[in-house]
């Protein structure tokens, strides 16, 4: 899998700004996010769920990508760390994304 493609794509789809495009088409159908904010963290799981919670993300916190700092990965995972604009300003953000059949089936997430 082109790793490079995948994560080009994922972040227009991230400005695109439609959630339902975003789940569809780079999350496997079994996905799960393991989110790590606040004091005891989330567990999004399903389509529906992700797409929910993508859809407020997008609408009330993210403004943009600034920047890939590191990328690592291996034949079936990507390990990323970036800065992106949200509406409180510049964050690092952190992603693990376990990859299934070209998708994300694990998504491990938080901030710095």
């Amino acid at each position: 899998m082109d790793f490079k493609k995948f994560l080009d794509n994922h972040i227009r789809l991230l400005a695109d700004g439609d959630a339902g495009a975003l789940v569809e088409n780079d999350y496997h159908d079994d996905a799960i996010m393991f989110l790590m904010l606040g004091e005891e963290g989330q567990l999004i799981s399903g389509k529906e769920s992700l797409k929910e919670q993508f859809g407020m993300y997008l609408k009330n916190i993210y403004r943009g990508f600034i920047a890939l700092e590191k990328v690592l990965v291996s034949e079936d995972s990507i390990c990323l760390q970036a800065r992106i604009n949200t509406t409180s300003g510049e964050l690092r953000v952190w992603d693990a994304l376990y990859m299934k059949d070209g998708k994300i089936f694990r998504h491990y997430s938080g901030m710095m």
